[in-house]
Protein backbone atom coordinates (compact mmCIF):
# COMPACT_ATOMS: atom_id res chain seq x y z
CA UNK A 1 0.00 0.00 0.00
CA UNK A 2 2.69 2.12 0.68
CA UNK A 3 4.28 1.65 -3.16
CA UNK A 4 0.24 2.90 -4.08
CA UNK A 5 -0.03 6.33 -1.86
CA UNK A 6 3.78 7.11 -3.23
CA UNK A 7 2.39 6.46 -7.08
CA UNK A 8 -0.63 8.68 -5.87
CA UNK A 9 1.74 11.92 -4.64
CA UNK A 10 3.95 11.44 -7.30
CA UNK A 11 1.62 11.16 -10.42
CA UNK A 12 -0.68 14.39 -8.44
CA UNK A 13 2.71 16.26 -8.69
CA UNK A 14 2.21 15.80 -12.76
CA UNK A 15 -1.27 16.38 -12.67
CA UNK A 16 -0.65 19.19 -10.38
CA UNK A 17 2.16 20.94 -13.24
CA UNK A 18 -0.42 19.30 -15.64
CA UNK A 19 -3.13 22.52 -13.99
CA UNK A 20 -0.55 24.98 -13.44
CA UNK A 21 0.95 24.85 -17.04
CA UNK A 22 -2.33 26.09 -18.10
CA UNK A 23 -3.06 28.24 -15.87
CA UNK A 24 -0.09 29.99 -17.45
CA UNK A 25 -0.76 29.30 -21.10
CA UNK A 26 -3.84 28.95 -21.90
CA UNK A 27 -5.06 32.56 -20.37
CA UNK A 28 -2.23 33.68 -23.19
CA UNK A 29 -3.11 32.14 -25.89
CA UNK A 30 -6.65 32.25 -25.27
CA UNK A 31 -6.86 35.92 -26.06
CA UNK A 32 -3.44 35.90 -28.16
CA UNK A 33 -5.47 33.85 -31.13
CA UNK A 34 -9.13 34.56 -30.55
CA UNK A 35 -12.06 32.01 -30.67
CA UNK A 36 -11.92 31.23 -34.09
CA UNK A 37 -8.00 30.35 -34.53
CA UNK A 38 -7.99 28.48 -31.00
CA UNK A 39 -11.05 26.41 -32.79
CA UNK A 40 -9.11 25.94 -35.66
CA UNK A 41 -6.33 23.97 -33.91
CA UNK A 42 -8.63 21.94 -31.79
CA UNK A 43 -11.01 21.08 -34.49
CA UNK A 44 -7.14 19.40 -36.14
CA UNK A 45 -6.13 18.31 -32.54
CA UNK A 46 -9.90 16.31 -32.79
CA UNK A 47 -9.71 15.39 -35.90
CA UNK A 48 -6.19 13.59 -35.57
CA UNK A 49 -7.84 11.41 -32.29
CA UNK A 50 -9.26 9.74 -34.72
CA UNK A 51 -6.27 8.54 -36.59
CA UNK A 52 -4.06 8.19 -33.51
CA UNK A 53 -7.07 5.95 -32.05
CA UNK A 54 -6.72 3.96 -35.84
CA UNK A 55 -2.81 3.10 -35.17
CA UNK A 56 -3.29 2.64 -31.95
CA UNK A 57 -6.12 -0.20 -31.67
CA UNK A 58 -6.90 -0.59 -28.30
CA UNK A 59 -3.46 -1.26 -26.85
CA UNK A 60 -2.63 2.17 -24.97
CA UNK A 61 -5.33 0.80 -22.49
CA UNK A 62 -4.94 -2.80 -22.88
CA UNK A 63 -0.77 -2.68 -23.04
CA UNK A 64 -0.91 -1.71 -19.82
CA UNK A 65 -2.96 -4.62 -18.70
CA UNK A 66 -0.83 -6.95 -20.95
CA UNK A 67 2.80 -5.64 -19.48
CA UNK A 68 1.33 -5.32 -15.60
CA UNK A 69 0.57 -8.96 -15.79
CA UNK A 70 4.82 -10.31 -16.79
CA UNK A 71 6.55 -7.52 -15.31
CA UNK A 72 7.78 -10.01 -13.19
CA UNK A 73 9.40 -11.63 -16.30
CA UNK A 74 12.03 -9.44 -17.84
CA UNK A 75 11.99 -11.85 -21.02
CA UNK A 76 8.06 -12.05 -21.19
CA UNK A 77 7.70 -8.04 -20.58
CA UNK A 78 10.19 -7.68 -23.49
CA UNK A 79 8.68 -10.15 -25.86
CA UNK A 80 5.54 -7.98 -24.95
CA UNK A 81 6.68 -4.74 -25.66
CA UNK A 82 8.01 -6.10 -28.86
CA UNK A 83 4.89 -7.95 -29.91
CA UNK A 84 2.71 -4.49 -29.38
CA UNK A 85 4.84 -2.26 -30.75
CA UNK A 86 4.71 -4.32 -34.32
CA UNK A 87 0.90 -4.04 -34.23
CA UNK A 88 1.17 -0.60 -33.32
CA UNK A 89 3.89 0.17 -36.08
CA UNK A 90 1.90 -1.45 -38.54
CA UNK A 91 -1.07 0.14 -38.14
CA UNK A 92 0.61 3.94 -38.49
CA UNK A 93 0.42 2.83 -42.09
CA UNK A 94 -3.21 2.45 -42.45
CA UNK A 95 -3.74 5.41 -40.53
CA UNK A 96 -1.39 7.31 -42.65
CA UNK A 97 -2.86 6.53 -45.62
CA UNK A 98 -6.36 7.04 -44.70
CA UNK A 99 -5.54 10.29 -43.37
CA UNK A 100 -3.90 11.67 -46.45
CA UNK A 101 -6.80 10.66 -48.56
CA UNK A 102 -9.82 12.66 -46.55
CA UNK A 103 -7.21 15.23 -46.46
CA UNK A 104 -7.54 15.42 -50.35
CA UNK A 105 -11.17 14.45 -50.36
CA UNK A 106 -12.88 16.11 -47.48
CA UNK A 107 -13.16 20.12 -48.02
CA UNK A 108 -13.42 20.72 -44.34
CA UNK A 109 -10.25 19.22 -43.93
CA UNK A 110 -8.43 20.70 -46.99
CA UNK A 111 -9.23 24.40 -45.58
CA UNK A 112 -7.48 22.97 -42.29
CA UNK A 113 -4.61 21.36 -45.16
CA UNK A 114 -1.80 22.86 -43.26
CA UNK A 115 -2.73 22.76 -39.57
CA UNK A 116 -3.86 19.13 -40.17
CA UNK A 117 -0.51 17.97 -41.72
CA UNK A 118 1.07 19.28 -38.76
CA UNK A 119 -0.96 17.83 -36.48
CA UNK A 120 -0.48 14.51 -37.48
CA UNK A 121 2.82 13.93 -36.11
CA UNK A 122 1.44 13.18 -33.19
CA UNK A 123 -0.02 9.93 -34.46
CA UNK A 124 3.61 8.26 -34.95
CA UNK A 125 5.12 9.57 -32.04
CA UNK A 126 1.94 8.37 -29.89
CA UNK A 127 3.17 4.93 -30.71
CA UNK A 128 6.84 5.45 -30.00
CA UNK A 129 5.81 6.67 -26.89
CA UNK A 130 4.92 3.59 -25.64
CA UNK A 131 2.95 5.39 -22.21
CA UNK A 132 1.81 2.06 -21.48
CA UNK A 133 4.97 0.74 -20.60
CA UNK A 134 5.71 2.85 -18.22
CA UNK A 135 1.79 3.09 -16.15
CA UNK A 136 2.38 -0.93 -16.10
CA UNK A 137 5.59 -0.32 -14.67
CA UNK A 138 4.69 2.31 -12.17
CA UNK A 139 7.52 4.54 -13.29
CA UNK A 140 6.23 7.62 -12.17
CA UNK A 141 8.45 9.58 -10.95
CA UNK A 142 9.81 9.19 -14.71
CA UNK A 143 6.80 10.20 -16.45
CA UNK A 144 6.28 13.28 -13.58
CA UNK A 145 9.89 14.81 -14.58
CA UNK A 146 9.93 14.66 -18.45
CA UNK A 147 6.00 15.79 -18.40
CA UNK A 148 7.81 18.58 -16.06
CA UNK A 149 10.78 19.20 -18.35
CA UNK A 150 8.71 19.52 -21.63
CA UNK A 151 5.48 21.25 -20.33
CA UNK A 152 8.12 24.09 -19.25
CA UNK A 153 9.62 24.25 -22.85
CA UNK A 154 6.74 24.79 -24.58
CA UNK A 155 5.59 27.09 -22.15
CA UNK A 156 8.66 29.00 -22.75
CA UNK A 157 7.87 29.27 -26.23
CA UNK A 158 4.66 30.08 -26.70
CA UNK A 159 5.06 33.31 -24.67
CA UNK A 160 8.09 33.69 -26.59
CA UNK A 161 6.93 33.39 -30.40
CA UNK A 162 2.87 33.56 -30.33
CA UNK A 163 1.73 37.09 -30.40
CA UNK A 164 -0.75 37.36 -32.66
CA UNK A 165 -3.59 35.22 -34.57
CA UNK A 166 -1.97 34.84 -37.44
CA UNK A 167 0.63 32.36 -35.23
CA UNK A 168 -1.72 29.63 -34.72
CA UNK A 169 0.60 27.98 -37.13
CA UNK A 170 3.48 28.18 -34.62
CA UNK A 171 1.58 27.29 -32.11
CA UNK A 172 0.59 24.42 -33.49
CA UNK A 173 3.83 23.47 -34.14
CA UNK A 174 4.77 23.95 -30.28
CA UNK A 175 2.31 21.36 -29.01
CA UNK A 176 3.69 18.94 -31.22
CA UNK A 177 7.22 19.68 -30.34
CA UNK A 178 5.95 18.98 -26.92
CA UNK A 179 4.29 15.11 -28.12
CA UNK A 180 7.26 14.54 -30.31
CA UNK A 181 9.81 15.76 -27.84
CA UNK A 182 8.75 13.76 -24.51
CA UNK A 183 7.50 10.66 -26.98
CA UNK A 184 11.35 10.15 -28.48
CA UNK A 185 12.57 10.72 -25.15
CA UNK A 186 10.58 8.16 -23.76
CA UNK A 187 11.13 5.76 -26.54
CA UNK A 188 15.22 6.05 -25.79
CA UNK A 189 14.72 5.88 -21.71
CA UNK A 190 12.83 2.23 -22.52
CA UNK A 191 15.93 1.04 -24.23
CA UNK A 192 16.34 -1.44 -21.54
CA UNK A 193 12.65 -3.05 -22.78
CA UNK A 194 13.43 -3.16 -26.13
CA UNK A 195 15.00 -5.79 -28.23
CA UNK A 196 14.40 -6.68 -31.93
CA UNK A 197 13.13 -9.98 -32.54
CA UNK A 198 12.31 -12.22 -35.77
CA UNK A 199 8.18 -12.11 -36.18
CA UNK A 200 8.55 -15.78 -35.89
CA UNK A 201 9.94 -15.86 -32.20
CA UNK A 202 6.66 -13.96 -30.99
CA UNK A 203 3.39 -14.56 -30.41
CA UNK A 204 1.50 -11.46 -32.23
CA UNK A 205 -1.70 -13.53 -32.20
CA UNK A 206 -2.20 -14.26 -29.00
CA UNK A 207 -2.82 -10.45 -28.63
CA UNK A 208 -4.92 -9.39 -31.40
CA UNK A 209 -8.72 -10.92 -30.02
CA UNK A 210 -7.92 -8.55 -27.06
CA UNK A 211 -6.83 -6.10 -28.39
CA UNK A 212 -9.57 -5.73 -30.77
CA UNK A 213 -11.87 -5.80 -27.86
CA UNK A 214 -10.43 -2.89 -26.35
CA UNK A 215 -10.15 -1.19 -29.67
CA UNK A 216 -13.49 -1.34 -30.01
CA UNK A 217 -14.21 0.12 -26.63
CA UNK A 218 -11.42 2.86 -27.55
CA UNK A 219 -13.09 4.11 -30.89
CA UNK A 220 -16.23 4.57 -29.54
CA UNK A 221 -14.55 6.26 -26.52
CA UNK A 222 -13.07 8.45 -29.10
CA UNK A 223 -15.93 9.42 -30.96
CA UNK A 224 -17.62 10.20 -27.62
CA UNK A 225 -14.89 12.44 -26.71
CA UNK A 226 -14.54 14.25 -30.23
CA UNK A 227 -17.80 13.95 -31.99
CA UNK A 228 -18.75 17.54 -29.98
CA UNK A 229 -15.93 19.22 -31.05
CA UNK A 230 -16.00 17.69 -34.79
CA UNK A 231 -19.98 18.33 -35.52
CA UNK A 232 -19.52 21.50 -33.96
CA UNK A 233 -16.96 22.65 -36.47
CA UNK A 234 -19.39 21.14 -39.28
CA UNK A 235 -22.85 22.87 -38.26
CA UNK A 236 -21.57 26.08 -37.16
CA UNK A 237 -17.72 27.45 -36.88
CA UNK A 238 -14.65 27.58 -36.20
CA UNK A 239 -15.44 30.52 -33.70
CA UNK A 240 -17.96 27.82 -31.83
CA UNK A 241 -15.52 25.49 -31.19
CA UNK A 242 -13.10 28.03 -29.81
CA UNK A 243 -16.03 28.96 -27.27
CA UNK A 244 -16.91 25.38 -27.11
CA UNK A 245 -13.64 23.78 -26.65
CA UNK A 246 -12.62 27.06 -23.87
CA UNK A 247 -14.97 25.06 -21.84
CA UNK A 248 -13.90 21.69 -22.57
CA UNK A 249 -10.18 22.49 -21.75
CA UNK A 250 -11.29 23.52 -18.35
CA UNK A 251 -13.35 20.22 -17.90
CA UNK A 252 -10.31 18.38 -18.96
CA UNK A 253 -8.20 20.20 -16.53
CA UNK A 254 -10.68 19.23 -13.61
CA UNK A 255 -11.23 15.94 -14.86
CA UNK A 256 -6.97 15.35 -14.55
CA UNK A 257 -7.38 15.55 -10.98
CA UNK A 258 -9.16 12.31 -11.14
CA UNK A 259 -7.56 10.15 -13.66
CA UNK A 260 -4.16 10.83 -11.61
CA UNK A 261 -5.80 8.87 -8.85
CA UNK A 262 -6.63 5.67 -11.24
CA UNK A 263 -3.72 5.95 -13.90
CA UNK A 264 -1.89 4.82 -10.54
CA UNK A 265 -4.18 2.38 -9.41
CA UNK A 266 -4.91 0.50 -12.76
CA UNK A 267 -1.78 -2.44 -12.72
CA UNK A 268 -2.30 -2.88 -8.90
CA UNK A 269 -5.60 -3.62 -9.67
CA UNK A 270 -4.73 -5.83 -13.13
CA UNK A 271 -2.47 -7.67 -10.93
CA UNK A 272 -4.78 -8.26 -7.81
CA UNK A 273 -7.53 -9.38 -10.39
CA UNK A 274 -4.90 -11.81 -11.71
CA UNK A 275 -4.17 -13.02 -8.26
CA UNK A 276 -8.19 -13.46 -7.77
CA UNK A 277 -7.21 -11.06 -4.65
CA UNK A 278 -10.49 -10.11 -5.12
CA UNK A 279 -10.75 -8.22 -1.38
CA UNK A 280 -8.12 -6.50 -1.98
CA UNK A 281 -9.20 -5.34 -5.36
CA UNK A 282 -12.27 -4.14 -4.15
CA UNK A 283 -10.53 -1.72 -1.04
CA UNK A 284 -8.79 -0.43 -3.95
CA UNK A 285 -11.56 -0.09 -5.65
CA UNK A 286 -13.12 2.16 -2.63
CA UNK A 287 -9.86 4.17 -1.95
CA UNK A 288 -9.76 5.14 -5.17
CA UNK A 289 -13.95 6.15 -5.47
CA UNK A 290 -13.30 7.93 -2.31
CA UNK A 291 -10.52 10.15 -3.45
CA UNK A 292 -12.16 10.56 -7.12
CA UNK A 293 -15.45 11.62 -5.59
CA UNK A 294 -13.55 13.79 -2.88
CA UNK A 295 -12.12 15.94 -5.73
CA UNK A 296 -15.05 15.56 -8.41
CA UNK A 297 -17.48 17.71 -6.05
CA UNK A 298 -15.16 19.83 -4.90
CA UNK A 299 -13.91 21.24 -8.30
CA UNK A 300 -16.81 20.46 -10.07
CA UNK A 301 -19.30 22.80 -7.96
CA UNK A 302 -16.46 25.38 -7.23
CA UNK A 303 -15.93 26.19 -10.64
CA UNK A 304 -19.76 26.50 -11.66
CA UNK A 305 -20.34 28.89 -9.03
CA UNK A 306 -17.88 31.09 -10.05
CA UNK A 307 -17.61 30.50 -13.45
CA UNK A 308 -17.83 34.24 -14.65
CA UNK A 309 -14.65 34.95 -12.76
CA UNK A 310 -12.66 31.77 -13.89
CA UNK A 311 -13.31 33.04 -17.29
CA UNK A 312 -12.19 36.70 -17.60
CA UNK A 313 -8.92 35.36 -16.14
CA UNK A 314 -8.77 31.99 -18.14
CA UNK A 315 -9.81 33.76 -21.47
CA UNK A 316 -11.04 36.92 -21.25
CA UNK A 317 -14.82 38.82 -21.50
CA UNK A 318 -14.85 37.49 -25.00
CA UNK A 319 -15.17 33.89 -24.26
CA UNK A 320 -18.42 34.30 -21.38
CA UNK A 321 -20.71 33.01 -23.95
CA UNK A 322 -18.85 30.02 -23.09
CA UNK A 323 -20.41 30.18 -19.55
CA UNK A 324 -23.83 27.65 -20.05
CA UNK A 325 -21.30 24.97 -21.97
CA UNK A 326 -18.70 25.34 -19.18
CA UNK A 327 -21.51 25.14 -16.27
CA UNK A 328 -22.54 22.21 -17.89
CA UNK A 329 -19.41 20.04 -18.64
CA UNK A 330 -18.11 20.96 -15.24
CA UNK A 331 -21.54 19.12 -13.70
CA UNK A 332 -20.38 16.79 -15.94
CA UNK A 333 -16.79 15.82 -13.97
CA UNK A 334 -19.01 14.40 -11.18
CA UNK A 335 -20.46 11.81 -13.03
CA UNK A 336 -17.36 11.02 -15.19
CA UNK A 337 -15.67 10.14 -11.70
CA UNK A 338 -17.71 7.78 -10.84
CA UNK A 339 -17.84 6.56 -14.88
CA UNK A 340 -14.06 6.33 -14.61
CA UNK A 341 -14.00 4.26 -11.37
CA UNK A 342 -16.58 1.89 -13.07
CA UNK A 343 -15.43 1.35 -16.56
CA UNK A 344 -11.31 1.90 -15.86
CA UNK A 345 -10.53 1.01 -12.36
CA UNK A 346 -13.26 -2.32 -12.31
CA UNK A 347 -14.42 -3.60 -15.81
CA UNK A 348 -11.40 -3.56 -17.69
CA UNK A 349 -8.69 -4.92 -15.08
CA UNK A 350 -11.62 -8.15 -14.50
CA UNK A 351 -11.55 -8.58 -18.15
CA UNK A 352 -14.61 -7.62 -18.80
CA UNK A 353 -14.38 -5.75 -21.30
CA UNK A 354 -17.08 -6.87 -23.52
CA UNK A 355 -19.57 -4.69 -21.47
CA UNK A 356 -17.17 -2.01 -21.49
CA UNK A 357 -17.55 -1.88 -24.84
CA UNK A 358 -21.14 -2.27 -25.51
CA UNK A 359 -21.58 0.26 -23.32
CA UNK A 360 -19.16 2.86 -25.24
CA UNK A 361 -21.29 2.09 -28.15
CA UNK A 362 -24.28 2.35 -26.89
CA UNK A 363 -22.91 6.04 -25.68
CA UNK A 364 -21.90 6.71 -28.99
CA UNK A 365 -25.21 6.26 -30.42
CA UNK A 366 -26.37 8.79 -27.81
CA UNK A 367 -24.06 11.28 -28.26
CA UNK A 368 -23.93 11.42 -31.85
CA UNK A 369 -28.18 11.87 -31.97
CA UNK A 370 -27.77 14.19 -29.08
CA UNK A 371 -25.23 16.74 -30.53
CA UNK A 372 -27.13 16.05 -34.37
CA UNK A 373 -30.20 17.50 -32.59
CA UNK A 374 -29.24 20.11 -29.85
CA UNK A 375 -25.97 21.92 -31.90
CA UNK A 376 -28.18 23.41 -34.70
CA UNK A 377 -30.65 25.01 -31.68
CA UNK A 378 -28.34 25.39 -28.84
CA UNK A 379 -25.17 25.56 -30.15
CA UNK A 380 -21.93 24.90 -27.66
CA UNK A 381 -24.67 24.72 -24.92
CA UNK A 382 -26.37 21.93 -27.01
CA UNK A 383 -22.85 20.07 -27.47
CA UNK A 384 -22.63 20.09 -23.61
CA UNK A 385 -26.02 18.58 -22.79
CA UNK A 386 -24.91 16.04 -24.86
CA UNK A 387 -21.83 15.18 -23.48
CA UNK A 388 -23.55 14.84 -19.78
CA UNK A 389 -26.40 12.96 -21.29
CA UNK A 390 -23.90 10.58 -22.24
CA UNK A 391 -22.01 10.43 -19.05
CA UNK A 392 -25.09 10.16 -17.12
CA UNK A 393 -25.41 7.02 -19.62
CA UNK A 394 -22.39 5.45 -19.17
CA UNK A 395 -22.78 5.59 -15.36
CA UNK A 396 -25.80 3.96 -15.16
CA UNK A 397 -24.31 1.48 -17.53
CA UNK A 398 -21.22 0.52 -15.97
CA UNK A 399 -23.00 0.16 -12.58
CA UNK A 400 -25.29 -2.15 -14.01
CA UNK A 401 -22.39 -4.20 -15.07
CA UNK A 402 -20.48 -4.17 -12.03
CA UNK A 403 -23.21 -4.28 -9.04
CA UNK A 404 -22.89 -8.34 -9.28
CA UNK A 405 -19.19 -7.86 -7.77
CA UNK A 406 -19.42 -4.14 -5.92
CA UNK A 407 -22.62 -4.95 -4.50
CA UNK A 408 -21.91 -2.28 -1.12
CA UNK A 409 -18.67 -1.05 -2.10
CA UNK A 410 -19.80 2.23 -2.37
CA UNK A 411 -20.44 4.59 0.44
CA UNK A 412 -23.29 6.55 -1.57
CA UNK A 413 -24.38 8.46 1.29
CA UNK A 414 -20.71 10.01 1.98
CA UNK A 415 -20.58 10.72 -1.92
CA UNK A 416 -23.70 12.84 -1.65
CA UNK A 417 -22.78 14.42 1.91
CA UNK A 418 -19.13 15.39 -0.22
CA UNK A 419 -21.78 16.97 -2.80
CA UNK A 420 -23.81 18.67 -0.19
CA UNK A 421 -20.69 20.17 1.55
CA UNK A 422 -19.38 21.33 -1.26
CA UNK A 423 -23.08 23.68 -2.67
CA UNK A 424 -22.95 24.57 0.97
CA UNK A 425 -19.57 25.86 1.26
CA UNK A 426 -19.50 27.47 -2.28
CA UNK A 427 -22.72 28.96 -1.35
CA UNK A 428 -21.45 30.41 2.15
CA UNK A 429 -18.28 31.45 0.39
CA UNK A 430 -20.07 33.68 -2.37
CA UNK A 431 -22.28 34.85 -0.34
CA UNK A 432 -19.29 36.15 1.82
CA UNK A 433 -17.68 37.80 -1.84
CA UNK A 434 -21.03 39.37 -2.24
CA UNK A 435 -20.13 41.59 1.25
CA UNK A 436 -16.78 42.01 0.85
CA UNK A 437 -17.78 44.02 -2.38
CA UNK A 438 -16.07 44.40 -6.38
CA UNK A 439 -12.80 43.38 -5.84
CA UNK A 440 -11.26 42.27 -9.46
CA UNK A 441 -11.85 38.50 -10.84
CA UNK A 442 -8.16 37.35 -9.21
CA UNK A 443 -8.64 38.49 -5.89
CA UNK A 444 -12.11 36.76 -6.02
CA UNK A 445 -10.77 33.70 -7.03
CA UNK A 446 -7.69 33.65 -4.62
CA UNK A 447 -9.66 34.26 -1.62
CA UNK A 448 -12.37 31.59 -2.65
CA UNK A 449 -10.04 29.14 -3.60
CA UNK A 450 -8.39 29.86 -0.08
CA UNK A 451 -12.14 29.48 2.39
CA UNK A 452 -13.75 27.31 0.17
CA UNK A 453 -11.09 24.84 0.53
CA UNK A 454 -10.88 25.16 4.24
CA UNK A 455 -14.56 24.96 4.51
CA UNK A 456 -14.79 21.94 2.28
CA UNK A 457 -12.13 20.22 3.76
CA UNK A 458 -13.11 20.76 7.57
CA UNK A 459 -16.81 19.96 6.60
CA UNK A 460 -15.82 16.25 5.01
CA UNK A 461 -12.85 15.53 7.23
CA UNK A 462 -15.24 16.44 10.64
CA UNK A 463 -18.52 15.07 9.36
CA UNK A 464 -17.38 11.84 7.55
CA UNK A 465 -15.21 9.54 9.62
CA UNK A 466 -14.23 7.48 6.59
CA UNK A 467 -12.60 9.91 5.18
CA UNK A 468 -9.71 10.83 7.98
CA UNK A 469 -8.18 7.64 6.82
CA UNK A 470 -7.85 8.86 3.44
CA UNK A 471 -6.35 12.19 4.91
CA UNK A 472 -4.22 10.26 7.16
CA UNK A 473 -3.18 8.42 4.83
CA UNK A 474 -1.57 11.78 2.09
CA UNK A 475 0.01 13.28 5.55
CA UNK A 476 2.77 10.78 6.23
CA UNK A 477 3.22 10.48 2.37
CA UNK A 478 4.05 14.23 2.78
CA UNK A 479 6.14 13.41 6.25
CA UNK A 480 7.71 10.26 4.83
CA UNK A 481 6.82 8.21 7.73
CA UNK A 482 4.47 5.85 6.31
CA UNK A 483 4.08 2.91 8.98
CA UNK A 484 4.55 -0.95 8.35
CA UNK A 485 0.73 -1.06 9.04
CA UNK A 486 0.00 0.83 5.89
CA UNK A 487 2.64 -1.81 3.60
CA UNK A 488 0.91 -4.07 4.39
Amino acid sequence: MNKIWKNMAINTLRVVSSLLFPLISFPYISRVLGPERLGTVDFAASVTNYFTLIAGLGIPTYGVIACAKVRGDAEKLKKTVAELLYINLGLNFIAYGIFFVLLFRVEKFAQNKPVLVIYSLTILFTTLGIEWLYSALEDFGYITARSIVFKTISLGLMLLVIKKPEDYLLYTCILVLSTVGSNLLNFVHARKYLKVYRLRELNIQQHIGPVLTFFSASVASTINANTDTVMLGFFKSDYDVGLYSFSVKIKNILVSLNTAVLTVIIPKLSECAAQKKYDEFRALVRKSADIVMFIACAVSIFFSTFSTEAISILGGEKYQPARSAMIVLNVSVIVLGMTWVLGVAVLQPLGRQQDYAKTMWGATVINVALNAVLIPVLGVTGAAVATLATEMFNLMAFWWFTRDFLEKTFPVKNYLKMLLFSVAANAAVRILESKIGPTSPLSVMITAVVLFGALYCLLVFALIPEMRGMAQSLLEIVRGKMTRKNEQ
